[in-house]
């Protein structure tokens, strides 16, 4: 299962939703997640609480990091470009996460509504 920021942020909050990721993140589950979601969680951290170090250091622990490749980039474009039909604001970072997802056949655990019409995605 690939945690996205929407996730991440919410159990780092300990909010309703993140008791939902915690059960996940202390399972004996195979996470992953994106370089994207490292960036994301980081730069939230550094606007808000500054506790970016510590959060990125949890993640890396616990998820193996998918790299984005030429592979994942070419899938982000085109998952982009077709949603942005239906979805004007939706970003590419979000299309990296499902890409990089669709590459280790594995879902996304998301409350973003930016994903809820993709089978990959396990909506909080």
């Amino acid at each position: 299962m690939l945690v996205d920021s929407f996730a991440w942020l919410e159990y780092f909050m300990g909010t309703e939703k993140g008791e939902r990721v915690k059960e996940v993140v202390e399972s004996n589950i195979k996470l992953y997640t994106s370089p994207i979601v490292i960036a994301e969680i980081y730069s939230k951290s550094l606007r808000t609480d500054g506790r970016a170090e510590e959060r990125r250091d949890f993640i890396v622990k616990r998820c193996a990091i998918i790299p984005i490749d030429e592979e994942i980039a070419v899938e982000s474009a085109k998952i982009h470009a077709e949603a942005k039909k239906s979805m004007g604001d939706f970003g590419l970072a979000d299309a990296f996460v499902l890409a990089s997802a669709r590459f280790k056949n594995v879902k996304v655990l998301t409350g973003d509504p930016h994903f809820k019409d993709f089978l990959e995605s396990i909506m909080l």
